[in-house]
């Protein structure tokens, strides 16, 4: 059975003194959350250790908060604006361009995955090189700001370089071309699915 306390009184001591231990401010807890903790601590089923983990939790998610809170004030502090240009581009807004931007604009901001997928039919081998050159068009929009080396890839045969399985799923590649951004430094991946 996990050690615990006895009283709501001795749990919040221990919870205040663990906060100490790893300099975080119990203050940034809610009081619904920390009572919350308490209540587990004095569990003999839970007990401290249990409650030391939610607050870890706590810390951790607020930090998550607070990371996503600057990746968006970079992203919308951004001098090129390149989100709202490719918007309103006279050659661009009717393109793939600003929704593949927004993905990977949104998975930035939430610390997602870097390797994303377009959904919907694959393009043909044009529609996929008027893309490339859209990509071109968008990297001279972006000169200056978060979004920078601009990369697009010819499609390759995923399958028969040996890369046509997806991770840990059932899902096969085939015929794949690739967008390439970084954001604020870090790099995403659109895959783009071509037509045989």
């Amino acid at each position: 059975m996990p050690k615990h306390a006895e009283s709501e009184e001795a749990a919040e001591r221990d919870l205040l003194e663990y906060c100490e231990s790893i300099g975080f401010d119990p203050e940034w807890i809610s009081a619904e959350k920390w009572q919350s903790s308490i209540g587990i601590a004095t569990r003999k089923e839970y007990g401290f250790a249990e409650a030391h983990r939610t607050i870890d939790s706590d810390r951790e998610e607020m930090a998550k908060d607070s990371a996503r809170a600057a990746r968006r004030a970079g992203l919308d502090g951004d001098p090129a604006g390149l989100l709202a240009k490719v918007k309103k581009h006279y050659a661009l807004k009717d393109t793939l361009v600003p929704g593949i931007l927004q993905q990977c604009a949104d998975a930035y901001v939430g610390g997602e995955r870097v390797n994303l997928g377009l959904g919907g039919s694959p393009l043909d081998r044009d529609a996929y090189g008027e893309l490339r050159d859209e990509w071109r068009q968008a990297a001279a929009l972006a000169a200056g700001g978060v979004f920078t080396e601009f990369v697009s890839h010819a499609p390759q045969d995923k399958a028969a370089l040996g890369k046509g399985s997806v991770g840990a799923t059932l899902a096969k590649r085939k015929v794949q071309g690739n967008l390439l951004v970084k954001i604020g430094g870090v790099r995403f991946n659109m895959h783009i699915d071509i037509a045989d």
